[in-house]
């Protein structure tokens, strides 16, 4: 192989994916480490990612996957947000899990700084003309070393943090109110366009990236950031994701118009679920995040009853759907991507919300839970806004909603 330690390591994974389908998990391992270790014979100080791709494959053939093939890097655009928030002191780690924050942003605008076209932002993404970057979706995921239920965290937009100087603002508005606040310093330093409008929205990364680990004590080992037209276009490549509602819904401000029971969300509507406010429980964002919750259970569950984890065609067009929206940190690399991906898609999974009590018109955290739910030792009700895990959600009467939680 003439090629580097990253073609290297995508070849191999390519021969032995396939290879794998008819092989134990233990046999596919060892191939694999023989493989790998017969390249360290010819170029040393790759021994972290031999270990990564190691796992990876051996996940692939254990969910019985006839291929895998490791792209060359992973969609969409890296940041190096996650290495600037964690130089001022991020919680120590849980484990030696992974814990990943999930961001979604209202903004319509890219990742390489293009606004979705006219039509769409009117039609079916249903967005105002406003444009900003509003952090309206934050889920902590953690997936636990060696296995077991993967924990899906909401925090609740509303939530107060601290802002400094003696100033509180809530999460939801951290992201937008840093790049605001870094915007003219670097418009000084003669930058503008595309690349002006990424510089403010790594500010906006890091700060919210402190603001989640402060607000929970749980360090962030990686993140990935959406925009709704992100979010549109991984609907469109997933294909119909399955919801279920306990009642009827007709929301002209979010466009979500719905049945009771049990739908197949094309994009525009799975926009439109998830967005929904009003007439949604008491009006405040806690009946959202169920949404929220709810809708990722719906996406797994599409993960895995149509196959994508395990087909490389499929899986493909999910990285090409998000190769301009999709933006991770530069320490995520496409091992930890496959490695992961299956861990979420064939896991069980426990979602809750963080615990809050009210304040006003806003919502304060009960300290140190957050913690507590992500590593297992927390179950059951424990306040507002906390659902307690939910690996088997159910739907109307108390009857299973097909995989998926019933919601109002």
């Amino acid at each position: 192989m003439t090629g580097g330690d990253e073609e290297f390591e995508t070849q191999l994974s390519t021969v032995f994916g396939r290879a794998g389908a008819d092989l134990g998990a233990d046999r596919a391992a060892r191939l694999v480490d023989g493989g790998l270790e017969s390249g360290r014979r010819r170029k040393r100080g790759r021994r972290r990612r031999t270990v990564l791709l190691a796992g990876a494959l051996t996940v692939a053939v254990a969910a019985g996957a006839s291929a895998l093939t490791i792209p060359s890097a992973v969609p969409g655009r890296t940041s190096g947000a996650l290495a600037t928030a964690s130089s001022t002191g991020a919680p120590a780690p849980l484990d030696h899990g992974v814990t990943i924050l999930l961001i979604g942003l209202r903004s319509t605008t890219d990742a390489q700084g293009r606004p979705a076209p006219a039509d769409l932002r009117r039609g079916e993404l249903h967005a105002g003309d406003a444009d900003v970057d509003v952090a309206d979706t934050m889920v902590l995921v953690h997936i636990p070393a060696g296995g077991g239920a993967v924990r899906q965290l909401s925090i609740p937009r509303d939530v107060l943090v601290d802002a400094g100087g003696g100033r509180q603002t809530t999460v939801n508005q951290v992201y937008t109110q840093a790049e605001t606040t870094e915007l003219p310093r670097v418009q000084g330093q003669g930058i503008s366009g595309a690349e002006l409008r990424w510089r403010g929205r790594e500010a906006g990364r890091a700060a919210l990236i402190r603001a989640v680990q402060d607000l929970t004590g749980v360090p962030v080992d990686h993140f990935a950031e959406v925009s709704m037209t992100g979010f549109y276009r991984v609907a469109q490549a997933v294909g119909g994701v399955p919801v279920c509602l306990n009642r009827a819904v007709d929301d002209p401000w979010s466009g979500a118009k719905l049945p009771a029971g049990r739908s197949e969300l094309g994009p525009a509507q799975a926009l439109a679920f998830v967005r929904q406010r009003h007439g949604v429980g008491d009006g405040s964002d806690l009946g959202r995040t169920r949404r929220a919750q709810a809708f990722l259970a719906g996406v797994l569950q599409k993960l895995r009853d149509g196959g994508v984890v395990e087909d490389a065609r499929k899986l493909g067009a999910l990285y090409d759907a998000l190769k301009d929206d999709l933006v991770v940190d530069k320490g995520w690399s496409p091992v930890d991507l496959v490695r992961q991906v299956p861990a979420l898609a064939h896991g069980q999974a426990a979602a809750s919300t963080l615990p809050v009590v009210p304040k006003g018109n806003a919502l304060v955290v009960e300290p140190g839970r957050a913690k507590e739910i992500l590593t297992g030792e927390a179950t059951g009700n424990n306040g507002p806004g906390d659902e307690g895990p939910s690996a088997a959600p159910t739907g109307n009467s108390g009857k299973p909603g097909n995989g998926v939680p019933c919601v109002d």
